[in-house]
């Protein structure tokens, strides 16, 4: 047992690490990544590098094509705009199914999670607590496979990789995250679903911005 769980816990730490350096882009778009470089540099055996690329490509951060090995995805105008279209048709699909239909713990946890938005104070704080809140949002649905689908969606890391550290209307998310929550405690779908919208179409908004001044790719 001892052994198995080294072995998981050692993946997970070679993920994180490759993880966070594709999402704070200290791998540029395009760059290759070689399976045997990265473990001689990392100081681990072929076997979590591999598990680690391989959830990678699974997110999106990656791709892999055969014969060359795996190279870093580049964040797309077109990538970023069908990964909204597919988060907004899932947040409005488990709001459909939650809203006036939940439990009075559970909107008390959504109000919690709102607050812990409002006080973030790092991009490392807003990524953890921005991703409980909207996670929090399909999970009240009671669908697990939706939840898994939106939590393996690759438009939320590559907000990650957009931001490059930093939380670009802060103040004004927040806001948005209330008028979401406000709906959810009114139990008013309609109000819901267009604060979802709303919300949706900022993030999407800062994001193909960002892209634009990038150039078109990031």
């Amino acid at each position: 047992m001892a052994t198995t769980l080294a072995g998981a816990n050692l993946n997970e730490r070679v993920y994180d690490a490759l993880r966070t350096r594709i999402l704070t882009r200290q791998e540029p778009a395009g760059a290759k990544l070689s399976l045997h470089a990265l473990a001689d540099e990392i100081g681990v055996s072929r076997s979590p590098v591999h598990h680690a690329l391989t959830r990678l490509v699974s997110e999106g951060l990656l791709t892999v094509q055969p014969r060359r090995g795996y190279f870093v995805s580049p964040v797309t105008v077109r990538a970023v705009a069908e990964g909204y279209d597919v988060r907004l048709a899932l947040e409005l699909l488990a709001a459909e199914r939650s809203v006036g239909h939940i439990h009075d713990t559970q909107l008390e946890r959504y109000t919690e999670l709102l607050e812990t938005t409002d006080a973030a104070i790092s991009h490392e704080q807003w990524d953890a607590a921005n991703a409980a809140f909207h996670e929090h949002q399909i999970d009240l649905a009671g669908n697990a496979l939706l939840s898994r689908f939106y939590r393996e969606l690759s438009v939320n890391l590559m907000m990650q990789v957009i931001r490059g550290g930093h939380v670009e209307g802060h103040a004004n998310l927040v806001t948005e995250h209330r008028r979401i929550v406000d709906a959810f405690l009114a139990a008013d779908l309609q109000a819901a679903e267009r604060a979802i919208r709303e919300h949706i179409e900022t993030g999407r908004r800062i994001a193909l911005d960002a892209i634009e001044r990038a150039g078109g790719v990031l």
